[in-house]
């Protein structure tokens, strides 16, 4: 018998998503690959869980907005500092939602252990940062679940270049949030109304300025580029921001209340786009050139004009693929899907470990 153990950060929404998935999964998978995963610990920034007895409550504790720490907790640094059990090998799953881990998370990957993320800070901040993460990991590094939650994004990306294509430029709808939200305003709902609804959907961060402000996007364009082989550093990509001017700071409360605020301009915003032209939140990214991210104008006929609901959409334009486009479009919002993201990059590592030890 294999043994998986893991080490995760963040037991947010899709942290939940992911332990509650590995504890209901993980008998079948011993039964069928010989692998049992368990939990080192899991994290949130008031320190480290170990062990995975406490796990349940942990997850009912967040749920309820309240800290590890009221179950005690051991200091971050010294459980990702120590060896996995004999025989183990182990997992770091970086599914914090904010900021920029890398440090951590070469701290936890530093005896051999492998890197899966849906965090997108490690890889979307400066070069510097993002190369010393990824030429420390080599091919221990998973990510598919930053850009496409669960569709296979990354992995087509790299199948096309490994493959010998040549990617002219990637032009996508990578928020299932703000996807979301636009195709409901085109529906007669208005602004306040639209995200208000993606909120109780649960398609939002806790904070949906995280989602409007077109950060996130940004540092999707940011990992696909860097995936194509561009260098690119965070300030040279500007972004729109959808959050209504005056509200970038106040309580999300106030921001909930007042948000109606912003519906007459932007009800105008959507009057202006010419007919047979749907308004889309997209980023453009070309093999050389400025990497664009904000509202378009989009035809209707383009592979972003169907969008209805919380769809991601990749339309990528390459030497094979020039005439007719290749397309990858499914849902991509909602903590269950990123979650299922993560996941599928948990048991490709599990199935390389079967390989290498000859299971």
């Amino acid at each position: 018998m294999k043994r998986v153990e893991l080490v995760q950060l963040g037991l947010g929404n899709v942290g939940r998503a992911v332990a509650q998935i590995v504890l209901e999964e993980r008998k079948r998978w011993l039964e069928r690959w010989g692998v049992e995963v368990v939990y080192r610990a899991v994290v949130d920034t008031s320190g480290a869980l170990a062990g995975e007895e406490l796990l349940p409550r942990a997850i009912r504790l967040k749920e309820e907005g309240s800290k590890l720490s009221e179950l005690g907790v051991e200091p971050l640094e010294d459980v990702l500092r120590s060896e996995p059990e004999a025989g183990a090998t182990r997992v770091v799953v970086d599914l914090a939602v904010h900021g920029d881990t890398s440090d951590l998370d070469l701290l936890g990957v530093e005896n051999g252990a492998y890197l899966v993320l849906s965090n997108k800070g490690p890889l979307s901040g400066t070069t510097q940062r993002y190369e010393r993460l990824v030429g420390t990991l080599g091919d221990r590094l998973w990510h598919e679940a930053t850009v496409g939650a669960g569709m296979p994004v990354i992995s087509t990306l790299k199948s096309l270049i490994e493959g010998g294509d040549e990617v002219f430029e990637i032009q996508t709808s990578p928020s299932g949030t703000l996807g979301f939200i636009m195709s409901a305003v085109e529906g007669g709902r208005s602004f306040s109304e639209a995200v208000r609804e993606a909120v109780e959907l649960r398609y939002t961060e806790p904070d949906p300025r995280d989602d409007l402000s077109g950060l996130d996007v940004a540092r999707k364009a940011i990992i696909l580029a860097r995936t194509m082989g561009r260098k690119i550093e965070p300030e040279e990509i500007p972004y729109e921001s959808l959050v209504p001017k005056g509200l970038e700071d106040v309580p999300l409360k106030e921001f909930m209340e007042r948000l109606p605020e912003a519906d007459e301009e932007f009800a105008e915003r959507l009057l202006a786009v010419e007919e047979h032209h749907m308004l889309r939140y997209l980023a453009r990214i070309p093999a050389q050139g400025p990497v664009e991210v904000g509202l378009v104008d989009t035809p209707v006929e383009s592979p972003f004009g169907p969008i209805n609901g919380p769809v991601n959409v990749f339309d990528f334009r390459t030497r094979r693929y020039s005439d007719v486009t290749l397309t990858v479009s499914g849902p991509g919002a909602g903590p269950e899907r990123t979650a299922s993201g993560v996941v599928f990059d948990l048991l490709d590592i599990t199935h390389k470990v079967v390989e290498e030890e000859g299971g």
